[in-house]
């Protein structure tokens, strides 16, 4: 719970009052799954610090993303504010925010994190991941292997959501995914390059840091 606050200011930064979530709604999610947080920590003592009271042990906050994964297939608006949906065996991965702060978007700052959060799920067996956004967002989820199923049945903070889908690489893939990915080809091949940025960087962080 030590990140809580920091969480919690950057969801007000990033989300109208209608759509972030409380400091009661993290502390639930960190309780229920908390090894489904990714963080972004800038760790360099700079002057952009002072300007984003986001502050965790190691740094700055600088993006994260949060979500329970789980067997259900759609994104539902109970899983915005019951935690316990949570499967920790779960097929599917949901991703309920991708935050940024103002000062560090558009810099790569949440696509890299997006990458992380692919590479994980493959590795921990799941069939794919699964989020909503607005309309406007829609091309840059698709730039990860996302692909747009239609408008959601989640009414969150009120709003047309959409619901994007990722399905993952395996060794065998059930009837289901292969007709995804029979229809979305293209996705599951933005997905496959997703993968492979997403290992080149996962190690080249571990060659930096085998340096010092």
């Amino acid at each position: 719970m030590d990140d809580l606050d920091a969480l919690a200011t950057m969801e007000t930064a990033c989300f109208p009052p209608l759509e972030a979530a409380d400091t009661e709604v993290l502390a639930g999610r960190i309780e229920c799954y908390p090894d489904h947080f990714w963080l972004m920590i800038n760790t360099d003592d700079d002057d952009i610090d002072a300007t984003f009271p986001a502050q965790v042990e190691e740094g700055t906050l600088m993006s994260f993303i949060n979500g329970p994964a789980t067997n259900q297939t759609d994104l539902t608006d109970e899983m915005f504010t019951d935690p316990n949906v949570h499967e920790e065996e779960g097929e599917w991965q949901f991703l309920l925010g991708v935050d940024t702060a103002p000062i560090y978007q558009n810099h790569g700052c949440a696509a890299y994190l997006l990458r992380r959060v692919i590479l994980d799920s493959a590795i921990s067996g799941r069939k794919g991941l699964v989020l909503t956004c607005r309309e406007r967002l829609k091309s840059y989820y698709e730039q990860f292997g996302f692909f747009d199923e239609g408008l959601s049945t989640s009414c969150h903070g009120n709003g047309a959501w959409y619901q994007m889908r990722l399905v993952l690489p395996r060794r065998e893939l059930d009837e289901y995914c292969q007709h995804l990915v029979d229809e979305h080809a293209e996705a599951f091949e933005a997905t496959r390059e997703s993968l492979a940025q997403a290992i080149g960087e996962t190690t080249s962080y571990i060659d930096d840091e085998d340096r010092f």
